[in-house]
């Protein structure tokens, strides 16, 4: 569908320099960063991030010995409006769509949030959002 993102899932090993390797080979290979939260726990780091190229990018980083995966996710534009981002988690919540988590950039005064919800509830989320009038990005959005 026009609107799944295939987000890059990479472990990283928890220590000083390990997001710089990382990040050394998307530039050297020219890949552009869009969106990109990195969480961490004792043993490891997790990066979620959107590339402008993720078949691509994905390659390469296994090619590095990097561990990859992707994971379908949508992103919804919200004005700088207060209520807005409730909205749409409101909208979610109606349809009992779990929110496996979100995050957000912004361009200009419009806020891009980045969800992921069950896979099987993808597109449901999805059309649910759309008949809320609320603006799903076309994932062609991210891509080169």
């Amino acid at each position: 569908m026009k609107y799944n993102i295939k987000q890059l899932s990479v472990f990283l090993e928890n220590r000083a320099g390990e997001l710089s390797d990382f990040t050394h080979v998307l530039s050297k290979n020219n890949i552009s960063i869009k969106s990109i939260l990195l969480a961490d726990s004792t043993d490891y780091g997790l990066v979620r991030t959107i590339v402008d190229n993720p078949e691509k990018a994905k390659t390469i980083l296994e090619d590095e010995g990097f561990s990859v995966r992707f994971t379908d996710v949508f992103g919804v534009k919200i004005d700088d409006i207060v209520g807005s981002f409730d909205k749409v988690v409101t909208v979610l919540a109606n349809e009992k769509i779990n929110i496996l988590y979100t995050y957000s950039f912004y361009e200009s005064n419009t806020g891009i949030f980045i969800f992921s919800v069950e896979k099987n509830r993808l597109e449901d989320a999805i059309n649910a959002l759309l008949k809320a009038n609320i603006e799903i990005v076309q994932a062609k959005h991210f891509y080169m």
